[in-house]
């Protein structure tokens, strides 16, 4: 009776074990989705004003972007205000220009952009911390 739970066992590691080979594998961690999420966001942010260049900084951001999509698409649903703060970082995100339109004397628009679609009350920055990330993004940008 041991063999077979024995042969279960060793097929779902050939399984396992392959499946490494072609995609990234998450770490597990004890914290939640959201707060591994927000952790990859202040990763971006202290990336972005350490970056010498925009190059840098699309590539903290597309690198950073891609991370946490794929954290959430390897993860079951949060609750409702988790799963909507982590909507809000990725869109703000996403919204950023793209690099190959990206243009420096746009750099107000941009922000008054940011701010009108994700946090229209705001008066000069943005209060919101799903916000936050990609504000810091525009601004390192537009340094």
């Amino acid at each position: 009776m041991k063999i077979p739970l024995l042969m279960c066992f060793i097929w779902f590691l050939v399984l396992d074990a392959h499946g490494a080979v072609k995609h990234e594998i998450p770490i597990r961690s004890q914290r939640s989705l959201r707060q591994q999420v927000d952790s990859y966001a202040e990763l971006l942010q202290k990336e972005s004003l350490k970056a010498k260049n925009r190059k840098e900084v699309y590539q903290s951001l597309n690198r950073v972007l891609g991370q946490i999509k794929s954290l959430r698409d390897n993860n079951a649903p949060q609750g409702a205000l988790d799963e909507s703060h982590m909507d809000l970082v990725v869109s703000v995100l996403e919204a950023l220009p793209q690099q190959s339109k990206f243009k420096k004397q746009d750099c107000l628009k941009y922000e008054n952009d940011l701010l009108s679609q994700f946090e229209p009350m705001a008066e000069e920055v943005p209060q919101e911390p799903a916000v936050q990330p990609g504000w810091t993004v525009l601004q390192s940008l537009c340094r």
